[in-house]
């Protein structure tokens, strides 16, 4: 979301929410262990340590609430990963990991967490909705429920890329897809595109709250007038944003305006579609099915 605009789902709800979650008689991460679920919600390696012996946040959660348990779950909601302030597409995310059929441990405790995040969701307008099916089992995705729609911006992963590197991206986005992953990637939305203002809606995309943005860059993405504009706005999202968000990804040499020489890219030259979508699960904290 914009840079200071309030959270829709507010402190209240958040809290109702994450109180019940802790008090449930099962745990909120299910068949997962705790930091394999974190993973899927927050970019745990990329958020700093208030720990000198460890370099991010994972080494902390591990350390404190795996290793010991000298960490309270309501030190870490609260304090650590910020619960109540942290964007609402990052909550949705959570509360959508949850139910997801990977870590919720069946379709009676699916079916009673969507009850209870619906009975406090509902106060702010929004709701947990079906939205799909992985192996016969539902997928939910947090939406408005005063005609909004689903957040425009609740993305894990944006694609930017140029029309001439179409072949290789289309198979990254069907591996990241198979995968379970929220991706913004323009065959996929061409029925929610027909009729925006693109250079609108591609602004809220590229700068809005996707946890990563991969950048395809070539010689034709550095000329082209769309890619122009998707990576200004990411830029503009990567100044604001306390943790990395640009991952770029080369397949050659061509310098990028904007782009700091210090970032790590990967050389897609040395890398299949199959090598590299199975990097961005690991970043995402996944792995490949």
């Amino acid at each position: 979301m914009p840079k200071g605009e309030p959270n829709k789902i507010t402190e209240v709800t958040r809290r109702y929410i994450v109180d019940a979650l802790l008090l449930d008689r099962e745990p909120f991460c299910g068949r997962l262990d705790l930091v394999g679920f974190l993973r899927r919600v927050w970019p745990l390696k990329d958020m700093p340590s208030t720990d000198k012996r460890f370099e991010n946040a994972e080494g902390d959660i591990w350390q404190h609430m795996v290793n010991n348990d000298d960490w309270t779950i309501e030190f870490l909601f609260y304090k650590c990963l910020d619960v109540l302030d942290m964007p609402d597409e990052r909550f949705a995310r959570f509360l959508e990991q949850c139910v997801h059929p990977l870590v919720s441990t069946g379709t009676d405790r699916t079916a009673r967490l969507v009850s209870l995040f619906n009975g406090y969701l509902s106060q702010d307008g929004f709701a947990l909705r079906p939205s799909g099916q992985i192996s016969g089992h539902k997928l939910y995705k947090v939406v408005t429920t005063t005609g909004a729609g689903p957040f425009p911006e609740a993305y894990e992963v944006v694609l930017s890329f140029a029309g001439e590197d179409r072949e290789y991206v289309d198979e990254v986005a069907e591996l990241l897809k198979a995968n379970d992953v929220s991706l913004f990637y323009d065959r996929y939305e061409e029925a929610m595109l027909w009729g925006k203002d693109l250079v609108e809606h591609l602004h809220k995309v590229y700068s809005g709250s996707a946890r990563y943005c991969v950048m395809f860059i070539s010689a034709s993405y550095a000329e082209k007038i769309w890619p122009t504009h998707e990576r200004r706005s990411a830029f503009e999202r990567a100044i604001e944003a306390k943790e990395e968000y640009i991952l770029p990804a080369r397949f050659d040499d061509t310098p990028l305006p904007g782009l700091r020489k210090t970032i790590h890219y990967i050389d897609l030259r040395k890398k299949t579609p199959e090598e590299f979508a199975a990097l961005i699960l690991k970043k995402l904290g996944r792995h490949v099915s």
